[in-house]
């Protein structure tokens, strides 16, 4: 090969690295800014936790197993394929703590949607395949997810993508602004605000919005075989954990819905509600995870676990997941 041949071939390589660089160093912010959207094949699905939103032509709903439960016992899963879905439910949503694996977050920030506001989180890992028994599943998986926090009529939801390919995770981001809550329409911003068309009729007038009626509180039915605090946790150990913090733990509260395998090992934890920061809530589910005791398998296989700071000290109490009394 000539000289000139080879320093060619070094020139295009490194064009083909710098690209590639290029589109890994996307800010993590992007993610947060609203994208023009092109949703107009898209079509509407109602959610739990009160949410309709928009999903493409293609997906279908298709139960997901062990992961639906171990992200929020209402998740509902739209496939497109074997590896690209859009999760919606209630709760925080699939994270590092919760949906198992070698999952590494490799972005957060926050935006307003919907006029709520929501913190956008992504991950990746890699499959890889066993010893002799090749899946096809093996290289990178990525995932983004949008936690809609709770306000004062509405209970925290997610909705999350997941893909094979990285750019879908910067095009798809879509989805979250679709999202509406109660009495607003899951319509695609850039058609809200479309400009009349010479002669055409004017719009008719939208109907006065009817004031949302709270919902009445939650009476936890009541579940005989649930275990004592003294059979969940040890809570001297995350006393001095929590004592020893730097900074201290602020006062307030973190709700958390504990599932547990047939082997008495823990298969998800999510906080289903919370007025604590961000990271505080990070902090007391890995200090938690990390001092819970044996299941036994006489308990349920899920419930709650709520964890108070307060003047005093810590405070918990284990609830029942069994919903609300009629």
């Amino acid at each position: 090969m000539s000289p000139r041949v080879s320093r060619f071939s070094v020139l295009a390589a490194a064009c083909v690295l710098m690209y590639s660089g290029s589109a890994l160093a996307q800010p993590m912010t992007d993610m947060c800014s609203q994208p023009k959207m092109k949703t107009e094949k898209w079509h509407s699905i109602t959610a739990p936790a009160g949410m309709t939103l928009m999903i493409p032509q293609g997906y279908v709903a298709r139960g997901n197993g062990a992961a639906s439960n171990s992200v929020a016992p209402d998740a509902q899963f739209y496939w497109s394929g074997d590896h690209r879905y859009v999760a919606v439910g209630s709760g925080a949503g699939p994270s590092a703590l919760n949906a198992g694996g070698e999952l590494t977050q490799t972005g957060d920030c926050e935006a307003t949607i919907a006029g709520r506001r929501v913190q956008i989180s992504s991950y990746t890992w890699t499959n890889a395949d066993r010893e002799m028994s090749p899946s096809g599943a093996i290289g990178g998986e990525y995932l983004v997810v949008a936690r809609f926090f709770s306000t004062g009529e509405l209970r925290e939801a997610f909705i999350a993508y997941k893909t094979n390919i990285q750019s879908d995770a910067s095009s798809m981001r879509e989805v979250f602004w679709t999202a509406a809550f109660d009495s607003q329409q899951a319509v695609a911003p850039s058609s809200a605000s479309a400009p009349q068309a010479a002669g055409s009729a004017p719009p008719a007038q939208a109907m006065p919005a009817v004031a949302a009626v709270p919902a009445p509180a939650c009476v936890p039915k009541v579940e005989p075989n649930l275990p004592t605090l003294e059979a969940v946790l040890d809570t001297a150990l995350v006393q001095m954990l929590v004592s020893n913090a730097a900074p201290p733990i602020p006062h307030g509260f973190e709700v958390m819905t504990l599932r547990f395998n047939d082997s008495g090992g823990v298969a998800g934890i999510a906080v289903s509600q919370s007025d604590l920061p961000n990271a505080t809530q990070r902090q007391l589910t890995t200090l938690v995870a990390s001092n819970l005791k044996q299941h036994d398998a006489a308990a349920p296989s899920a419930f709650q676990l709520r964890v108070e700071s307060k003047s005093t000290g810590m405070q918990y109490a284990v609830q029942s997941n069994a919903g609300c009394a009629p």
